[in-house]
């Protein structure tokens, strides 16, 4: 096994499935545009998943990494979100997000990709959506640290970013036990991306109930004071249809199962002139 950037050593109690970071008690092509058939699953029913302890496991996927993670540490070593047609269909990449726009600390792609199995064991139905991690330029006052990242879960935030300024209301038109579903599923990621990340993180959302009750459990679970002014809060108006999430630069790596990683050069993205959808309003 290839190991890079302070790689945790694997425990010998560690499943084949991966190596996890557990809630304590009680606490194809990658397009986002239209839904692929869902594979058959083996495990436990999703609704009966809901209501279990948030178990965080790194999966067993290859993860691209530079030859540089050997001896070297953030910005020279960051590992690069798998493609999604490894995920097992947990997340895609968002359509407006290239590949060279997928590095990051080694810390958030182990979060992402633990968050991302533990969501779809709960909701196998919903797309989960990762945008731009690092990724400097035009359209970002941040992501140039490795502790950024966008998601999305499409039709199930406030709005849709449905393209050409096309913003419409996911929640018009809904029942109110509807849309306390959609917001369900909404809150249920931001749990698990929490108790991936130990608390250390904060996520901007523009849906005012949904910070209410996500700051409410987050003061339930111990997990201290927070490096952030707080863990959750609203922004400007783009944080209607997706999460902004920073993690600490400190936050230590997640154990990883045993998995050959392949080596891969950090590519230097193309220019915004190049690219016009990367010069598109700042989303920070």
């Amino acid at each position: 096994m290839l190991l890079g950037c302070g790689d945790a050593a694997t425990e010998a109690s560690a499943q084949s499935e991966g190596v996890e970071r557990e809630q304590s008690e009680p606490q194809a092509e990658e397009s986002t545009e239209v839904a692929e058939a869902e594979p058959e699953r083996d495990g436990p029913d999703p609704a009966l998943m809901r209501e279990q302890p948030i178990r965080c496991v790194v999966p067993p996927v290859p993860i691209p990494r530079p030859r540089a993670c050997r001896r070297n540490g953030y910005p020279r070593c960051k590992w690069q979100m798998p493609h999604a047609t490894t995920s097992r269909g947990t997340y895609r990449r968002w359509r407006n997000t290239i590949m060279e726009h997928w590095w990051a600390r080694p810390a958030l792609i182990q979060v992402l990709l633990a968050s991302a199995d533990a969501f779809e064991r709960r909701y196998p139905d919903q797309v989960l959506a990762i945008g731009d991690l690092d990724a400097p330029g035009p359209r970002h006052a941040t992501h140039d640290n490795g502790v950024d990242v966008d998601l999305y879960l499409l039709g199930a935030m406030l709005t849709e970013n449905a393209g050409r300024g096309r913003y419409p209301d996911n929640y018009e038109g809904k029942s109110g036990e509807e849309v306390r579903e959609l917001r369900d599923r909404v809150l249920t990621l931001a749990k698990i991306l929490t108790t991936c990340a130990e608390g250390k993180v904060r996520i901007y959302y523009n849906d005012e109930p949904v910070v209410a009750e996500y700051l409410a459990w987050y003061g339930e679970q111990g997990f201290g004071e927070s490096p952030f002014e707080a863990p959750m809060v609203t922004h400007n108006r783009l944080h209607r249809f997706h999460f902004h999430m920073t993690i600490a630069e400190d936050l230590a790596e997640l154990p990883m199962p045993e998995v050959d990683h392949p080596f891969a050069p950090i590519r230097r993205p193309p220019r915004p002139g190049d690219a016009p959808h990367l010069s598109s309003m700042s989303r920070r």
